[in-house]
């Protein structure tokens, strides 16, 4: 009766894996029986042998490219791989397995890789992309076709001009066309070269004639003219204009008395004035550099800033002269010129507070021409011609025939000027020094003997050409010919 329970019993521990050891599995069966092994010595082991490896490296190959242009890339054998190190600078297309198409995209330098099939690299090439010189050439070759010898080379993002040239119109115009392909004044290099220096020597003259006239004549009347019981009537004339300061007191007055009380004076003047000047200021400069000459000075003058403070500034005066020359062709020059002559004049004085500034008269003149070496042209001119004529006197008894000369004064005045500027220009090369002559040549101070009793501040001089050597002695047949 009770079995059932027990079978439920060892089920659920069997299945618990907590089963009485009394239900165990039936026995193992006994192991094989033991094989006898004969002990043998282990072979000995022999280090590994070291196999020299052979890295081949593919050569790299150089590739210049205009921006915006293309190249053509054959390959040996179809390409699996083309890796580009900087696509904004160049990129590939792969037209066939073994053409490849590199388009130049950005001023810059890039490496391209080609792998084969099986991964190894059959072809590395270094581009460099610089801007359109050979574009530029072709337009140097069409514009100046007289310059022959101009080089142009691209270098990134700047082109080089190199070569030499006849003159510096050609050097301005290939830079002038060099500019279009670059993006900025600086990315143009000139290192052009003129086959021939060449200078320029510029002689300006400046001159000016100026003549015044001034004539001045005036009666001056002092005294009483009229007396009526304790009363009078008086009269005061002035014997003079005024175009002149002081001129009666430079040239005296003349004074006619007996009149009772009335006493006349007589003034006159006349006075010619010449002035002549004439200024050759000389520069030599290279063609295309600017030459500056000032002979003269400078003068301070007071100038006003911040906070009630004052500075000096100078100003020149004198003789400026600056130009720039160009040999535009053998024989014929461009310049561009500004020459100014000045003076100081007194009579412009301005008084500012407690000082006094001088004003200038000045000549000035800027211009550009063209000439032939050697030639002249007048570059500016003036012919002026001024007249002040003054009448002055009492009104009614001046317009009275004859007698009304006693009762006015009048003057004239007359400024002529005239002013010429001369330009001479030419193309010079360097001499020897003892083919230039200087002022200070055969100078010598005088004695004090001389200096004393003749008046003499300096020697007598002449400067004497060195003799001609004496051509040497011929010797042998002469005049004849010898067979």
């Amino acid at each position: 009766m009770h079995r059932p329970g027990r079978l439920l019993a060892v089920f659920c521990l069997a299945v618990l894996g907590l089963a009485p050891t009394a239900l165990a599995l039936p026995p193992e069966p006994p192991p094989p029986p033991a094989v006898p092994v004969s002990a043998q010595p282990l072979p000995l082991l022999t280090p590994p042998k070291t196999i020299a490896a052979t890295v081949v490296r593919t050569p790299t190959e150089t590739l210049r490219l205009s921006l915006n242009k293309t190249a053509t890339v054959q390959l040996p054998e179809a390409v699996r791989d083309v890796v580009v190190g900087n696509p904004e600078v160049v990129d590939a297309l792969v037209r066939a397995p073994n053409q490849v198409l590199l388009a130049a995209r950005g001023v810059g330098q890039s490496d391209i890789t080609f792998f084969d099939r099986a991964g190894g690299v059959m072809r590395r090439i270094a581009v460099d992309v610089h801007v359109d010189a050979d574009g530029l050439k072709a337009v140097l070759a069409d514009v100046l076709p007289d310059e022959p010898k101009i080089r142009v080379s691209g270098v990134g993002d700047s082109v080089y001009l190199a070569g030499t040239v006849k003159n510096d119109v050609a050097v301005a115009q290939a830079r002038a066309l060099a500019r279009r392909f670059v993006k900025d004044e600086a990315n143009v290099v000139n290192l052009l070269r003129v086959s021939s220096e060449q200078q320029v020597l510029l002689q300006v003259k400046v001159a000016e004639m100026q003549k015044t006239v001034l004539k001045e004549l005036g009666v001056g009347l002092t005294g009483s003219i009229l007396r009526v019981g304790d009363g009078s009537v008086n009269l005061a004339t002035n014997a003079t204009v005024g175009l002149t300061q002081g001129a009666s007191q430079l040239f005296g007055t003349a004074t006619v008395s007996g009149l009772g009380s009335l006493a006349g004076s007589l003034s006159a003047l006349e006075r010619q004035g010449l002035v002549r000047t004439l200024v050759e200021p000389n520069l030599t400069a290279v063609s295309g550099e600017t030459a500056n000459l000032l002979a003269g000075g400078e003068f301070p003058i007071p100038a006003a800033e911040e906070l009630g403070r004052i500075s000096i500034v100078f100003k020149q005066f004198g003789v400026l002269l600056n130009f720039t020359p160009i040999v535009l062709d053998p024989g014929r020059i461009s310049l561009k010129l500004n020459t100014e002559v000045s003076a100081i004049d007194r009579t412009l004085t301005v008084r500012l507070s407690n000082t006094e500034i001088p004003g200038l008269t000045v000549r000035r003149a800027s211009s550009t021409v063209e000439m032939a070496s050697g030639g002249s042209i007048m570059i500016a001119g003036l012919l002026q011609n001024d007249i002040t004529s003054d009448l002055s006197g009492l009104p009614g008894l001046m317009d009275i025939p004859v007698l009304g000369a006693l009762f006015k004064s009048s003057s004239f005045q007359r400024h002529e000027s005239e002013l010429v500027v001369i330009v001479s220009a030419y193309v010079v090369q360097p001499v020897e020094k003892p083919g230039l002559a200087l002022p200070t040549d055969g100078f010598a101070p005088s004695s004090d003997l001389d200096r004393i009793l003749l008046n003499r501040l300096q020697d007598n001089y002449v400067i004497r050409s060195p003799a001609n050597p004496a051509p040497a002695e011929l010797r042998g047949p002469v005049g004849y010919i010898v067979r």
